[in-house]
């Protein structure tokens, strides 16, 4: 006798063998399952903290949410058609880079959310989609106080000293982590911590130094100050 999802789950509410289900209980997966996914759309839209915001890798979540349902649905009554669908799923490589490792989480839930749903677990999936959103949120909110800045400047002439001495006044910790000679002028990079006063007088006051060709001013976040 084949052994079939509802013999591995037999409680909780469950969508019968592939063959016995309605176009009712397709349409509801479906609707339920795209409307979870449109939440996890708005969180990582919400919570992305990188440089370039992805509306396409997005999307994709919700699709691969969609279909990730459409074939639970289709396998949830057969343990062979399984066994063989994750064998042919298996030569399927996800070659795209992923930039933030939080994308990962993402892909993941979107699995895991269209997997839940195609074998009706609705419950289950609402309730931890909600917990996994709140969670999300509230740790991608900065509770860094004083931002850490890579500061670069461009200079000719004899001021490392002028420049210390400004870089040491405005920041309450600083590094100095490469400097360069080129053959146009001199280039020092530190890694700093600026103090909350002198957030807004720091680049003018390295600015007004003589022989300052430029300066520069990155977040970790990506973001420049010029």
């Amino acid at each position: 006798m084949a052994i079939t999802f509802k013999d591995l789950f037999p409680t909780g509410e469950y969508i019968g063998a592939g063959t016995n289900i309605t176009t009712g209980d397709i349409i509801q997966s479906i609707v339920i399952t795209f409307l979870i996914a449109m939440f996890m759309f708005w969180v990582y839209k919400k919570t992305f903290t990188g440089v370039l915001y992805s509306r396409s890798f997005n999307i994709t979540l919700v699709a691969i949410s969609m279909i990730t349902n459409v074939v639970m649905m289709a396998i949830s009554g057969n343990l062979a058609l399984s066994l063989g669908m994750v064998g042919a799923l298996s030569i399927i490589r996800f070659r795209t880079a992923i930039k933030d490792p939080k994308d990962i989480a993402f892909l993941f839930w979107a699995i895991a959310l269209g997997i839940i749903n195609g074998i009706a677990f609705y419950k289950l999936s609402i309730i931890s989609s909600i917990a996994i959103g709140i969670v999300l949120v509230l740790f991608s909110r900065k509770i860094v106080l004083n931002d850490p800045y890579v500061l670069v400047i461009n200079y000719s002439g004899a001021v490392e000293n002028k420049i210390d001495y400004i870089v040491r006044k405005c920041c309450k910790r600083y590094k100095l982590r490469n400097k360069a000679m080129t053959g146009s002028g001199n280039e020092v990079v530190y890694e700093v911590k600026i103090r909350k006063k002198y957030e807004r007088a720091l680049l003018p006051s390295l600015k007004r130094l003589p022989n300052i060709d430029k300066v520069m001013m990155f977040s970790y976040t990506g973001d420049l100050t010029d």
